[in-house]
């Protein structure tokens, strides 16, 4: 599927600031000046995240014209089987082009009340996994113009969005690095129980492993999680399943 000499044009022009970006607001001047002239639309979530069983954990995200009380939503963990648009690019790997008032047979009851609230109209959604499938980039176009047609823009998501996933991890790799650097002075044990944690053990689990009580593993997680800034056993699954933290296995030291 060609394009236009005027729509190539403008591709070239985004495929060479997206390989400039650095941050949030060079991230947000991308899809303002370079993504919008070929995917026109009203706002847009572009999201890193971390799937888990049955929920997406979101660890960095950057919205352009996002409402700040949807925007809150995204902070917390994505039940997948609430959301049927996701989970039908999670099993397709293939845009996914939707109309809120011809497609709502598609949706789940609480995607058409927040588009209703929201004012999503047409949607488009695409991104781009890591090689496990378990981790990737993720970007959600709201009130997207009728032209393009639904193949022309399924096409240009495709070609566009390994550049959007490079500038996104660009864009958030100052967090990613903070993240990592939280992780240098963890101690053995604390290594161990964080990759636990991620495997879902719970406190029990963890105890019986270590051949300690469930109040020593208490109180060890408590020290963990003020080591590595975070406030909850979610936060700290967070942080160790990031693709960008490389947590070392307890037996490398």
């Amino acid at each position: 599927m060609q394009m236009t000499a005027e729509h190539a044009l403008c591709f070239s022009n985004f495929a060479e600031a997206a390989v400039g970006v650095t941050d949030n607001v060079s991230f947000q001047s991308l899809v303002l000046d370079h993504v919008t002239p070929l995917v026109p639309h009203g706002f847009m979530l572009a999201v890193i995240g971390q799937l888990h069983f049955d929920h997406l954990t979101v660890h960095h995200h950057i919205a352009v014209n996002y409402p700040d009380w949807a925007l809150a939503q995204v902070t917390q963990p994505i039940n997948i089987r609430e959301r049927p648009l996701l989970q039908r690019w999670l099993h397709t790997r293939s845009p996914v082009i939707a109309c809120t008032v011809r497609d709502r047979h598609l949706m789940s009851e609480r995607e058409i009340v927040e588009s209703t609230l929201i004012g999503m109209g047409r949607l488009a959604l695409h991104g781009l996994p890591d090689l496990t499938s378990r981790m990737g980039s993720y970007f959600s176009f709201a009130n997207v113009a009728i032209e393009p047609d639904r193949d022309l823009l399924a096409h240009r998501l495709r070609i566009m969005t390994p550049l959007l996933h490079v500038a996104l991890f660009q864009a958030t790799r100052s967090d990613i690095d903070l993240n990592h650097n939280k992780t240098q002075n963890l101690t053995f044990i604390e290594r161990e129980l964080l990759r636990w944690l991620a495997a879902g053990r719970t406190n029990q689990e963890m105890a019986n492993l270590r051949q300690r009580s469930p109040a020593t593993i208490r109180n060890q997680l408590a020290k963990l999680y003020a080591k590595l800034g975070v406030a909850s056993r979610a936060e700290a699954v967070a942080l160790a399943l990031s693709e960008a933290l490389n947590v070392p296995s307890p037996g490398t030291e």
